[in-house]
């Protein structure tokens, strides 16, 4: 009897190490899979400016909006699609690896 118990609680901890792994890994997969999703209208026209390869002052011409709102739509975009940088945002969208 105190043997099946040992192994019962042996199983239960293997378990819920094992839901809690797929959870976490559920969890990365689903970020990955909508990059977009929770971009603000503004900030996806922002983010195909910046795949087009355009400067933050074209940016802002082209958008009719201040240099300082581009900055700030980039901060936003680079946090939200957990990138550090122009490159960074270059190969999460086209797919490319280094």
């Amino acid at each position: 009897m105190e043997q099946e118990l040992k192994t019962s609680r042996w199983l239960n901890l293997i378990l819920l190490v094992l839901v809690a792994g797929l959870g976490i890994l559920s969890i990365k997969l689903h970020r990955r899979s909508l990059p977009n999703a929770h971009l603000s209208r503004q900030e996806k026209n922002v983010k195909a400016l910046i795949l087009e390869g355009k400067t933050n002052k074209e940016i802002a011409n082209e958008l009719f909006i201040s240099l300082s709102t581009v900055k700030t739509h980039i901060t936003s975009i680079y946090s939200k699609l957990n990138v550090k940088g122009r490159q960074e945002l270059l190969q999460k969208s086209t797919g490319a690896s280094t």
